[in-house]
């Protein structure tokens, strides 16, 4: 009798341990955090690298911003061509040479080295997974700048000029084929007009994509370490933001011809060492963490850079860090001296801190307001001996 007392009461309590151990299982699968929630709860901000690739290697790749803080996004354009010494391959080659689709460990990590910034998130979609992706989103609208026409191939291409809807197939075909023929800064502009007219189909379909029964044909068309609840967590923070607002940058530098394995190649290879490239993507971040009601305003502030030195190109290449910064240069060109010691940031204006905005993209310390009301721009700067092509040096510097 006490042995079925004692078998009936270790029975009984196996069952009690067995049902605590289901039911925090349970509770365990419902209340964990995902990998995206996780990073927006921890550091209010998420980076993550969107590629689009064939068997050429990547022909779309971007680093997207977003700052859960404000909703506000932004996308870097990283053309596969930028230089880089690559040791894996043991050369200079374009990034591009290292992608591996099936483990793309090392392109990220190459990202990362050149941004400076590290990135949680990857997602790769080949041409077939992208079509289908864009298709499973009702496809998307895309201003065609002027009337296309590709008759050749078995599905020919003829596209009218203005706001157009496109099914997958044709949108991927239009993007690669015009990435063929324009130059380099033109081919930067319509990715970035490409990826902003992908996230509006995100966000209206953001709901879509999240659902139950819809995450599983979503995962299939995505190649990502994420789990499917972190997709679903970052879908869910793309619906959060304005695609019209968005921040779009692309990498400044200098193309030059280079050969590899006896093929000349053309490569860009960032200002200075891709200091530059460095400051941009924090000066991105802390532009999409910034909740004051002036935020954009760089936009509408218009720049004068004159070359106080004797240094060639140094003018023009400044323009293009404030440009990378979202600021207009209207006017290159030299100052009256070629000898002028100190750089100076000249308020024509009276606009104040957003001269002072400016000069802290350089780090300059000599700000002055000579109000001239028929002036063409907001601020005139002037590039001294001080200044060493990314920002002003101290004496003791």
């Amino acid at each position: 009798m006490l042995r079925k007392i004692m078998n009936a009461t270790t029975v009984f309590l196996i069952l009690i341990v067995l049902a605590i151990a289901v039911t925090g299982g349970i509770l365990y699968a419902q209340l964990r955090t995902d990998s995206v929630s996780a990073i927006l709860a921890e550091e209010q901000a998420m980076r993550a690298l969107l590629v689009a690739h064939d068997e050429d290697g990547p022909f779309l790749s971007v680093l997207l911003f977003f700052d859960n803080r404000t909703g506000r996004a932004a996308v870097l354009d990283i053309p596969a061509s930028v230089g880089a010494v690559l040791r894996p391959l043991g050369r200079v080659d374009g990034i591009g040479a290292i992608f591996d689709a099936r483990d793309p460990g090392e392109y990220r990590r190459q990202v990362e080295s050149l941004t400076g910034v590290s990135i949680p998130l990857v997602f790769l979609l080949d041409t077939s997974q992208l079509v289908d992706f864009i298709d499973l989103l009702g496809g998307m609208d895309l201003f065609i700048i002027s009337d296309y026409r590709d008759p050749d191939g078995a599905d020919p291409m003829l596209l009218p000029s203005g706001s157009t809807r496109l099914d997958g197939e044709k949108s991927v075909q239009y993007l690669k084929e015009q990435l063929r023929s324009d130059v380099d800064a033109e081919q930067a502009g319509r990715r970035q007009t490409f990826v902003q007219a992908l996230l509006r189909e995100i966000k209206a379909n953001a709901a879509f994509l999240g659902h139950r029964d819809v995450a599983p044909v979503r995962d299939r068309l995505i190649s990502t370490e994420t789990e499917s609840r972190g997709v679903t967590a970052f879908f869910t923070a793309l619906g959060r933001i304005d695609p019209d607002r968005l921040v779009r940058r692309r990498i400044q530098g200098t193309v030059r011809r280079v050969e590899v394995a006896g093929v000349p190649r053309d490569l860009l290879f960032p200002h200075f060492e891709g200091q530059w490239l460095k400051q941009s993507v924090q000066q991105i971040q802390q532009t999409l963490a910034d909740r004051s009601e002036d935020e954009g305003l760089e936009m509408l502030v218009s720049l004068e850079i004159l070359n106080g030195t004797s240094r060639t190109g140094l003018a023009r290449r400044t323009s293009e860090l404030f440009e990378n910064f979202g600021f207009q240069v209207l006017n290159v060109g030299n100052a009256e001296s070629s000898s002028v010691d100190h750089t100076l940031i000249i308020d024509r204006r009276g606009i104040g801190d957003l001269a002072e905005r400016v000069a802290a993209v350089i780090d300059g310390r000599r700000v002055l307001t000579e109000i001239r009301p028929d002036s063409d721009v907001d601020i005139t700067i002037i590039l001294g001996g001080d200044f060493d092509g990314t920002r002003v040096r101290t004496e003791r510097q």
